[in-house]
């Protein structure tokens, strides 16, 4: 149980921990697309057009205007502002909201304003681009991008739903087509002559003729042993490319390559704008390349050039040279100087602790009292005292101080990853930055730049002469840190919900406050007068074992599952109205009341009936009946007579009709009934041939009769006892949550329903043990009381007198369930502050850069 309860603790903190955050990163996110839609309007209101769209782009777009799949995840918009296109420039930046590690919504912008790429335009995405576009009232619609129309990959398939990063470092997309009959034709000669792809093991036909696309940067790797004399091949990611037609010649930073595959390579069939065709054209040297001749001689040179001179801000190679070229990487990291961190650029990170062991011991502290609440170890009250102990001084200990060591470096952004708010410098150098810092950070440099970083955190403190920590912290103050309030925000509000409801507050806050006043009794009652007259009241505790219990009539007529109780020792004045005739009842649930018999005189009559001989007989009789001899026909008559005294003569009719149908068949009317009575009277033990048949009739009517005669007993003995019950001499026990309060005999006798009626009206019910917490009293006009309801929990009854002291588990519960709520509520109050200050001081410095550079 305890382990149980534990990992529910555990596993509850987990989730709210969880939620806090996704909640933080949700409206951060629907802030942005908010900001995002009032940049948008803005632009509208100031729109400049550069010239209309045309029918054939228009024709392309209109699938985006229609299908709410192909916009997903934005929210499809079903027309345009207007048909004019303008341009906008500027980063692509995609930006992302994650949910359980996946990427659920995302949205890319330029310039402030969100925009839609129809047919994976974004693919094209370089440092800075431009965007012909077209507006919707929530987003811009690219038409064209850096150069590249919607026709461009309009011909290409999604295959999957997984989105691709922006500039991707080498992968593949999803993307797919068939290879046209041309480029086939403009291959074969490749995949026919091995002495064509040069040092390639030679793949003479295609996989599948299914064209995908690669995007990333292309990687020369040296083949050769000889240095003066290299001879390449190239790797686009993991995947290894083969230009035909010197298409390498077209390769750029980034590139978007439609391939088809080998077993051992993928063609290029098209580098980003240049296809097979013209590639094929434009090429100078149309003959076979048996050494596969060194691509981009002239780049190679000029970066051995430049290396040889120790020039570290050489130009960037459009191909990466791979490292068994020898050559030394063109991007490095400098350190200039080393330093400990300022006052202010200190003043970035919490100097409190953290408050996990705080949190820590509290959740032991409230495993402890679960125990303690079960077992009662008397051990267990010191070691809640020491984990609170504990709790207090982690939850006041200052984190020790430290320096942290800060780098001045300068360096080159190889690439932003606004995901993750980091970006690659230097050789392999992977930096963080604050996500606000994202906007004013580009996504790659070609000159060095001054940075300051966290040695060991390689967080970035300064970039260049533009942004700055120490600066921020100097005009807008520090950032408020959330951390440690939200843990103890979290683990705190489930302890006091849990120990609120194990304590029950409510029911025990008098019984808790004992330590510190006397208002608090315990009551030991053995005979009813003295519970009817005891100061008792709410929050007592009390034993109470007397007799003369007797269960609520009112609520269960049958006197069975009693969920209260009165007590009365006194006779009821009313008590013979639950007197039974006796002699009525013995003779409806005694010996049975309808007894037949078949005996000579019926086997003689029947065999007279079936040869005609007796014609006294044939009034009542008819040939080939089943005969029997009904017994004691007056004890019969006289007891139904007599029930239907008592009853309703609509409840007796048919019971009479029936019985005198079966004694006399040919004169069965109901008149004749006061002659059968007189005629049994005088005649005890007559008995009468019948007709067996009468008796399915007869009795079901007689069973009946015996169910009313009982109801109209017990109705008269429930509403004497329910009278005696409500009288001012009684007092009613009640258990709370509406359990059973069982009520024993003496010798657990098995006395009948109407014995139990008739014993407690004379004051000689049953006994009721009962211990327990007063929850509740009502007390009549002159203070005696009218009703106690108890609860009896394991706790209440079997240890009251340690109740009553510091140890009691109410008490230590209810001072845990304070320290607890006013923990939860003091952080609750803090991190909400805090998020509002860091989202206005967030603000103001975005606005602070805005001015300064832009």
């Amino acid at each position: 149980m305890d382990t149980i309860f534990t990992l529910k603790i555990i596993l509850l903190l987990i989730m709210l921990f969880s939620a806090l955050i996704g909640f933080a990163k949700w409206s951060d996110f629907k802030y942005e697309r908010r900001q995002n839609r009032r940049n948008l309007e803005e632009r509208i209101n100031n729109l400049q057009t550069t010239r209309r769209l045309t029918s054939e782009e228009l024709e392309l777009i209109t699938p985006y205007l229609t299908n709410k799949k192909l916009v997903k995840p934005y929210k499809l918009q079903s027309s345009l502002v207007n048909s004019e296109v303008s341009i906008i420039e500027g980063d692509c930046v995609r930006h992302s909201l994650y949910t359980d590690s996946k990427e659920t919504e995302f949205y890319y912008k330029i310039d402030g304003i969100e925009v839609l790429f129809p047919y994976h335009l974004q693919l094209f995405a370089l440092d800075y681009n431009v965007v012909e576009v077209v507006f919707t009232s929530r987003y811009a619609i690219a038409v064209s991008f850096n150069g590249y129309g919607l026709d461009t990959l309009a011909d290409f398939s999604d295959n999957s739903n997984d989105e691709n990063n922006k500039y991707g470092l080498s992968f593949f997309s999803n993307l797919s087509r068939t290879i046209r009959e041309e480029e086939y034709q403009l291959l074969e000669p490749y995949l026919n002559d091995p002495s064509m792809v040069g040092p390639y093991e030679h793949g003479p036909s295609l996989v599948s003729p299914t064209v995908s696309v690669i995007v990333g940067s292309c990687i020369a790797i040296n083949q050769s042993n000889k240095r003066n004399d290299p001879i390449y091949t190239y790797r686009i990611g993991d995947t290894v490319v083969f230009f035909p037609y010197d298409m390498e010649q077209y390769v750029e930073d980034i590139n978007i390559v439609q391939v088809v595959f080998t077993e051992h390579y993928a063609i290029v069939i098209k580098l980003n704008q240049y296809d097979l065709k013209t590639a094929q054209q434009n090429q100078k040297q149309p003959n076979l390349k048996p050494h596969f001749a060194k691509p981009w001689e002239s780049q190679k040179a000029e970066v051995e050039l430049e290396l040889e001179q120790n020039l570290t801000d050489a130009n960037d190679s459009i191909i990466k040279i791979d490292k068994d070229t020898e050559l030394k990487s063109k991007f490095t990291c400098e350190i200039v100087e080393q330093r400990e961190e300022t006052p202010l650029e200190s003043a970035n990170r919490s100097k409190k602790n953290n408050g996990i062991f705080a949190a820590v011991f509290l959740v032991v502290a409230a495993m402890l009292f679960a125990k303690y609440w079960y077992s009662f170890d008397s051990f267990l009250p010191v070691f809640i005292a020491l984990s609170l102990s504990a709790t207090a001084f982690f939850y006041f200990r200052k984190a020790e101080s430290y320096t942290l060591d800060v780098n001045h470096i300068k360096t080159k952004i190889r690439h932003k990853n606004e995901i993750k708010n980091q970006m690659i410098v230097g050789d392999d150098l992977t930096l963080k930055y604050p996500a606000y810092w994202a906007p004013f950070l580009p996504d790659k440099t070609n000159e060095n730049i001054d940075m300051d970083i966290v040695a060991n955190s390689k967080k970035l403190l300064r970039y260049g002469n533009s942004l700055s920590i120490s600066r921020e912290i100097e005009e807008f103050g520090p950032p408020k840190f959330i951390m440690r309030n939200l843990i103890l925000f979290v683990t705190a509000l489930i302890l006091s919900i849990s120990i609120f409801k194990l304590v029950n507050i409510t029911d025990n806050l008098t019984l808790a406050s004992y330590p510190f006043n006397d208002h608090v009794s315990i009551w030991n009652i053995k005979d009813a007068e003295s519970l009817k007259n005891s100061p008792i009241k709410k929050g007592d505790l009390v034993n109470i074992k007397l007799n003369g219990a007797s269960c609520n009539a009112q609520s269960n007529m049958y006197l069975e599952h009693c969920d209260k109780v009165f007590i009365n020792e006194q006779t009821a004045n009313n008590a013979e109205d639950a007197s039974f005739e006796n002699d009525l009842l013995y003779a409806f649930f005694g010996d049975k009341l309808i007894e037949t018999a078949r005996d000579n005189d019926v086997t003689e009559l029947e065999k007279q009936l079936n040869n005609r001989k007796n014609t006294d007989y044939n009034e009542d009789y008819q040939f080939g009946v089943i005969l029997t001899k009904l017994l004691h026909i007056d004890r019969i008559i006289l007891t139904v007579d007599e029930s239907c005294q008592l009853l309703d003569e609509d409840k007796c009719r048919r019971a009479k009709q029936i019985l005198l149908q079966t004694i006399k068949p040919t004169a069965s009317t109901l008149d004749q009934w006061p002659q059968l009575v007189e005629y049994s009277k005088q005649h005890p033990n007559y008995e009468k041939i019948i007709v067996a048949g009468m008796l399915e009739h007869l009795e079901p009517q007689i069973n009946n009769l015996k169910r009313s005669v009982l109801s109209y007993y017990l109705e008269k003995a429930n509403t004497a006892l329910t009278d005696y019950q409500h009288s001012a001499q009684s007092v009613g026990l009640a258990l709370a949550n509406t359990q059973e309060i069982k009520i024993s005999y003496p010798d657990d006798e098995d006395i009948s329903l109407t014995e139990t009626y008739y014993n407690a009206l004379l004051g000689k019910g049953g006994k009721v043990k009962v211990s327990g917490l007063v929850t509740g009293v009502n007390y009549q006009s002159d203070n005696t009381i009218l009703d106690l309801t108890i609860n009896d929990d394991f706790l209440y009854r079997f240890h009251q007198e340690q109740l009553l002291s510091f140890t009691s588990p109410i008490f230590i519960g209810i001072s845990i369930f304070i320290i607890t709520a006013l923990i939860a509520l003091l952080h609750g109050i803090t991190i909400c502050y805090k998020l509002i200050a860091n989202r206005q001081r967030k603000n103001k410095i975005i606005k602070s850069y805005e001015n300064k550079i832009t």
